[in-house]
């Protein structure tokens, strides 16, 4: 079995990790007996781009809806809708997180007051407005596939907020997506020495560092997101592919590939290969 055959179909159907949103992000307020929920609102924002989602009214069975909400971490806001904030919660959004549950403590209106971040540096150095403009201006020129100007536009950002941990995530990608491999794995070490590892920016430089067929650093890379996140697809994936072309650790390939073949076609075609070539 070829393996630089095999991470090319990966490579090959992967989108920007840092970009993709999900479709449909569900959440519930558990609220104290007998506190009602109708009228309350939620909103969020972004940890490391200070952006905010939209605001959300809050059902009466105490569930809530938000759309095309990017990957990441955030501050989740429960309020009145007129400044009065009764809760906050730091939540990750990601490809594989279930329906939020949000308990509402005693209802005690105060208004929120600071935030806290998961890097110490991030929020030393939060991204100055012109930065997040920047940062916006190139997610919109990445989906219409001007990656060579999201690229300036990212880079413009970085200038102004160098701790702009999502600027350096996304330009990793669109490093990624103009064949550049070595800037794209610069840019996810330095979005990681940051803002701190996490599954996405381990599997980013993973892959970029597979297509620079440096394979062991690759594998230290995806087994780095897994003790983060054991569950996680393309972790699952990329460890799997990296080690099916040696027979002596084909078996915890397939154990890999099995974990993510229920939610990735990539997967699942490979490991049928490896069943049908036994």
């Amino acid at each position: 079995m070829n393996l630089p055959l095999l991470l090319a179909m990966v490579f090959s159907v992967l989108s920007p990790l840092a970009a993709t949103q999900v479709p449909i992000m569900r959440g519930r307020l558990n609220a104290p007996a007998g506190e009602p929920v109708g009228g309350l609102v939620v909103n969020m924002e972004g940890i490391a781009t200070h952006i905010r989602t939209q605001e959300v009214e809050v059902r009466l069975d105490g569930t809530f809806e938000m759309r095309d909400v990017p990957m990441g971490d955030y501050w989740l806001f429960v309020g009145d809708g007129a400044g009065l904030t009764y809760c906050q919660q730091l939540v990750t959004i990601d490809e594989h997180a279930p329906e939020l549950e949000v308990r509402l403590p005693e209802r005690n209106f105060t208004r929120a007051t600071g935030r806290a971040t998961v890097s110490l540096r991030e929020l030393a150095h939060p991204p100055q407005k012109k930065a997040v403009q920047a940062y916006q201006n190139a997610m919109r020129l990445s989906s219409a596939g001007k990656h060579d100007d999201a690229v300036t536009e990212l880079e413009k950002a970085i200038r102004i907020s160098p701790e702009f941990t999502a600027a350096h995530i996304n330009l990793a990608v669109q490093h990624f997506l103009l064949g550049r491999f070595e800037e794209s794995a610069a840019e996810s070490a330095q979005a990681i020495q940051i803002g701190g590892p996490d599954p996405t920016k381990l599997c980013n430089l993973a892959i970029a560092q597979a297509r620079l067929h440096r394979y062991d650093e690759a594998e230290r890379s995806a087994r780095a997101a897994l003790q983060l996140d054991s569950h996680f697809v393309r972790a699952n994936m990329l460890v799997g592919l990296l080690l099916v072309d040696e027979p002596a650790r084909r078996a915890e390939a397939m154990k890999h590939l099995e974990k993510a073949a229920s939610e990735s076609n990539v997967a699942r075609q490979v490991l049928e290969l490896l069943q049908a070539s036994h």
